[in-house]
């Protein structure tokens, strides 16, 4: 009898032991989510080769002198390469500027390292400008216009944004006052560079010459009419 119930003891112990060292395992596993550290951090470095950017290709200076020499092609100036360099964070190749007398413009061009654009470097304020802004250089009718600039004729400032292409939004404030003296839309003509604003009491043409923004009366005298200069 006394033999019997020892084997019994020692049966539930075995039980109870195997139970609980399979309730340590099924738990640690639920922990690890089945898998362990190594396993996952390599899983980890995967991803992040996976969307590692690619390098991106940029253009030599023989590129860029052509891309250059084809817009300049016509005008009565060229270009001497100057030096590789980063401006308003674009690297460009910049260029000076002579005309036929071989004398140096104020104005230098660059050439976008990565698209090959071809653009104005401002040197008075580290940017870069559309190559329409540069002083030799002749609309042929198919360059865009743009309406989003700001202009300044003491004591006035012009604000234009556009509207949509064939209109824009402007205000027009005098130094000093944060009320508009005038504001509304104008209208885009036949001429890609002119609109026209009316309303009952006045008719204004705007000028876009790119530099300076000209405002016309139509009749009636505003006291706004003038030629603005573009302001950075």
């Amino acid at each position: 009898m006394f033999k019997t119930k020892f084997k019994f003891i020692l049966i539930l112990a075995a039980v109870a032991v195997l139970f609980t060292a399979c309730g340590s395992k099924d738990k640690k596993s639920a922990e690890t989510g089945g898998s362990s550290g190594p396993a996952s951090e390599s899983s980890e470095e995967a991803d992040e080769e996976e969307y590692e950017e690619p390098d991106i290709e940029e253009i030599d200076q023989d590129s860029a002198d052509k891309f250059l020499s084809e817009k300049l092609d016509g005008l009565d100036c060229r270009a001497v390469f100057s030096e590789y360099t980063e401006v308003d964070g674009v690297d460009v190749y910049l260029y000076s500027v002579v005309n036929k007398k071989e004398e140096e413009l104020d104005q230098m061009l660059a050439v976008n390292a990565v698209s090959g654009e071809v653009m104005v470097f401002d040197f008075d304020h580290d940017k870069l400008l559309p190559f329409e802004r540069f002083e030799y250089y002749v609309d042929n009718g198919s360059g865009k216009v743009s309406w989003d600039s700001s202009y300044y004729l003491d004591p006035r400032t012009v604000e234009l944004n556009p509207a949509d292409d064939n209109s824009f939004e402007f205000t027009i404030k005098k130094k000093g006052e944060e009320k508009a003296e005038l504001e509304g839309v104008a209208a885009v003509t036949g001429k890609k560079n002119e609109a026209v604003y009316e309303d009952d009491r006045l008719s204004l043409t705007f000028v876009n010459k790119g530099d300076t923004l000209e405002i016309r009366d139509n009749g009636n005298i505003s006291g706004l009419a003038g030629i603005y200069s573009r302001q950075e």
